[in-house]
């Protein structure tokens, strides 16, 4: 009979630790992220981010314990909406799409969509070149040189009897008034030739000013040939971006905005993708969110060819998101004490994010 009272008494002690532990898990969160630098990243297996760190001191505050789950965007919204995370952390954008499906917390970072397109100063060069060795240019080359030998040839029939040493005969004497030509075409005013006949001095007079005016349409051609190009690349509209080669992240709150808008896009997986193709000259822009954009082109060094243009029509907010509607509300208190402190400022410029009010 003891020995029955005893393994009775063991029986019910181990039920009551199996309820206690089921009970801790219960209270152990299930945390969604998404790597989406600087908010949320990987190093060496350990995460880190703005995100991560403004979620510990909530989870602080709430003194609760949570493990952390990666999922990639797509899997990250379903797991929200069936309830299979808790709470995800990643920076969510707000949208209408989504807040129809589960709920978000007060905007804790508020950016806007911007684009990654090519620097101008590298624009500008490849237009530069591409200019020099394009139909048009070699057209207009053509007949400059054309002109640039006639002068070069009247100056030498002028002056080649009576100036032998400077026009002599020959092809030698007239490539001497072509190189003269040229010359004073360019302003360069060697001196090394110059006629000294009355009538050779009045066409030299005359094929300067010619010179002149010719070499000032040149120069206008190329410039409002840069300018031009540069206006075609140029966005400050979404209805800019629909005459654009344009990329995305499918499925990202900046891409909703596309769709929105109906504009076609190319899809990319990642950021730094996105990235390389404009880089390639793959597309013109890849459209994405500004602080996040910033971060990835100065962390691949790619600052001096690749620039970030914010646009002034788009805000996009970056909420913690759940279905879970009685954490997010105690999750909100916390959140916006955190975030109008001086802690929030310090935390981003940790991770290199401009702080904004």
């Amino acid at each position: 009979m003891k020995t029955f009272n005893k393994l009775y008494l063991i029986i019910i002690l181990l039920l009551v630790v199996v309820e206690i532990n089921a009970i801790e898990d219960v209270n152990v969160l299930k945390v969604g992220v998404q790597i989406k630098p600087p908010f949320i990243m990987k190093n060496n297996n350990q995460y880190i981010g703005a995100s991560l760190d403004l979620w510990t001191k909530i989870a602080d505050s709430l003194n609760t314990k949570y493990t952390l789950v990666e999922y990639e965007l797509p899997d990250l919204l379903k797991a929200i909406e069936s309830g299979e995370v808790d709470i995800a952390i990643s920076p969510l954008m707000v949208t209408s799409t989504r807040i129809r499906e589960f709920g978000f917390t007060q905007p804790y970072y508020i950016t806007n969509l911007a684009y990654a397109t090519k620097s101008d100063m590298d624009k500008d060069f490849i237009t530069l070149i591409s200019n020099i060795f394009s139909v048009g240019f070699l057209k207009s080359l053509i007949p400059l040189l054309l002109i640039i030998s006639i002068f070069g040839t009247i100056i030498w029939a002028l002056e080649r009897k009576r100036n032998a040493k400077q026009f002599g005969k020959g092809i030698h004497g007239v490539g001497s008034g072509i190189w003269w030509s040229a010359v004073t075409m360019a302003t360069v005013g060697y001196g090394d030739k110059s006629p000294i006949t009355p009538i050779g001095r009045l066409i030299s007079i005359i094929w300067m000013f010619t010179a002149v005016i010719m070499i000032s349409g040149l120069t206008a051609s190329i410039s409002s040939s840069l300018t031009i190009n540069r206006l075609k690349t140029e966005i400050s509209s979404f209805d800019d971006l629909r005459k654009s080669e344009v990329g995305c992240i499918p499925g990202s709150g900046s891409s909703e905005l596309l769709d929105l808008y109906r504009i076609q896009y190319s899809n990319y997986n990642t950021v730094e993708d996105g990235l390389i193709a404009v880089d390639n000259d793959k597309i013109s822009a890849f459209v994405y969110d500004d602080a996040v954009l910033n971060y990835a082109v100065h962390s691949s060094k790619l600052d001096e060819r690749i620039e970030i243009v914010p646009t002034s029509y788009a805000k996009e907010y970056f909420s913690f998101a759940s279905s879970n509607y009685a954490l997010l509300a105690r999750v909100d208190r916390i959140l916006l004490e955190i975030i109008e402190s001086a802690d929030w400022e310090r935390d981003l410029q940790k991770y290199h994010i401009e702080y904004r009010h």
